[in-house]
């Protein structure tokens, strides 16, 4: 039977949740016509033996690359290699799909052909297990289950790995080229592709159901000091991506990038308002000038309160950083 869809799924010590994460998918109904790839990246722990036992029950769906650790962007390079579906998501084991939305998606990418599908998702709260709809797609009154032009995508739309579902050519046009050994790729995995992208379409139900708010979380502020180096990384290779490509990119999607990149950037100042290390200073000071030399426009950053407090240090050359460190900190902001 022809494979309509490749799930691509990150496991790290995942004993404690992949079942949850595997149980979902074969839920759907539709396991026949998925192709789950579960990239077990130098687990420690029990992950490559279960996932072995899924194997065995579901050797037709459901295969494994054991790996040495190589973090998240490894395993969606190895998955892409051996992508045999027609289409191809990333799923991370810690979360999960709304199975009966599952095969409605399945069920769609069957019977169409498109290069890019963009669903809602949910924010599953790690503490309580409520539940937020997220609808992160400014649609500008363009209907669900039509395709468009790629033009047409919202300039407001911004793209979040949950929301997206690729044409697995789209993916194998891009290549192996997220970086290795570092977090925060997902939103590599969310601009470089639209460099191929033709066409699109919305569809109005969650599949994704994303787990929030638990602390080791990559998106843990605590997690994001720690890291804030691989998250720089990130940045700077997006920033690459867009000065090399901008002209090859209809103006919409050079927005829409633009708009995701700013995020990223107003995240890593985030970072450096967070910390009360005596190099944060400094920190802030060199990403500054970098990021004005690199684009000036993003440099500029995204409107808000936030950013007003980053303008005002920036005039001042930061003579007023720890106190401002100190008054953003107990506000929580």
């Amino acid at each position: 039977m022809e494979k309509i869809l490749t799930i691509s799924i990150a496991a790290y010590n995942a004993e404690s949740d992949i079942s949850r994460c595997l149980d979902s998918l074969i839920n759907s109904g539709v396991l026949e016509k998925l192709d789950v790839v579960v990239v077990n990246d130098g687990s420690k722990d029990q992950t490559s033996k279960i996932v072995k036992e899924y194997v065995e029950k579901y050797k037709d769906s459901i295969h494994m690359i054991d790996k040495e650790n190589g973090g998240h962007g490894s395993t969606i390079n190895s998955s892409i290699k051996v992508a045999e579906g027609k289409y191809y998501k990333i799923l991370d084991s810690d979360d999960w799909v709304d199975s009966n939305n599952l095969a409605k998606l399945v069920c769609y990418l069957e019977a169409n052909n498109v290069d890019l599908v963009l669903n809602p998702y949910h924010e599953v709260a790690y503490s309580d297990h409520s539940v937020k709809k997220m609808v992160e797609m400014e649609r500008n009154q363009l209907e669900y289950e039509i395709k468009y032009d790629i033009k047409k995508l919202s300039e407001k739309c911004v793209l979040f790995m949950h929301s997206l579902t690729f044409k697995t050519d789209v993916i194998k046009k891009m290549g192996s080229i997220i970086d290795e050994h570092c977090f925060y790729v997902d939103m590599e995995y969310s601009i470089f592709p639209m460099l191929y992208v033709r066409d699109f379409v919305y569809l109005d139900y969650s599949v994704y159901q994303y787990l929030l708010g638990s602390q080791t979380q990559s998106m843990n502020i605590q997690n994001m000091i720690k890291r804030r180096e691989q998250h720089l990384k990130v940045i700077k290779r997006l920033i690459e991506f867009y000065n090399n490509n901008e002209s090859k990119l209809c103006i919409n999607l050079r927005n829409i990038i633009r708009l995701r990149i700013k995020y990223a950037v107003y995240q890593q100042y985030k970072i450096y308002f967070s910390m009360s290390e005596k190099n944060a200073l400094l920190e802030v000071k060199k990403f500054d000038s970098w990021l004005k030399k690199a684009n000036l426009d993003l440099y500029s950053g995204v409107s808000g309160r936030f950013m007003k407090i980053i303008n005002l240090n920036r005039k001042t050359n930061y003579a007023f950083f720890t106190l401002t460190v100190k008054i953003l900190n107990k506000a929580n902001i």
